[in-house]
């Protein structure tokens, strides 16, 4: 995706969407979520927080931080709640990140 001065409205809505993707995702803890959530599919809320070893409260946390800016989706299933990938593109967003940290 190429960036560019915005010249209308529209062009500033996304620069400003683009700007609250990378600095919501950008969290140690939200990049371990989408990373685990992109490998292993749809996981409920104890799951996440036992694999990336921080409470569920504070998973609780991350996880509507991404949902907000709509790159996860939550679905009860009885009285858990489970969240999966909305937004497929966040893996190539992650690629390109890891291969600029490599660099």
């Amino acid at each position: 995706m190429e960036l560019q001065i915005p010249t209308t409205k529209e062009d500033e809505k996304k620069l400003e969407r683009v700007s609250k993707i990378m600095k919501t995702i950008g969290h140690p803890s939200r990049l371990l979520i989408v990373s685990l959530l992109l490998d292993r599919g749809q996981l409920p809320v104890r799951d996440i927080s036992e694999a990336i070893g921080i409470s569920q409260s504070n998973t609780s946390q991350h996880l509507k931080a991404l949902e907000n800016i709509e790159i996860l989706y939550a679905e009860r299933q009885g009285t858990s709640v489970f969240y999966g990938i909305l937004n497929m593109s966040v893996g190539k967003l992650l690629h390109c990140v890891n291969e600029c940290a490599t660099c």
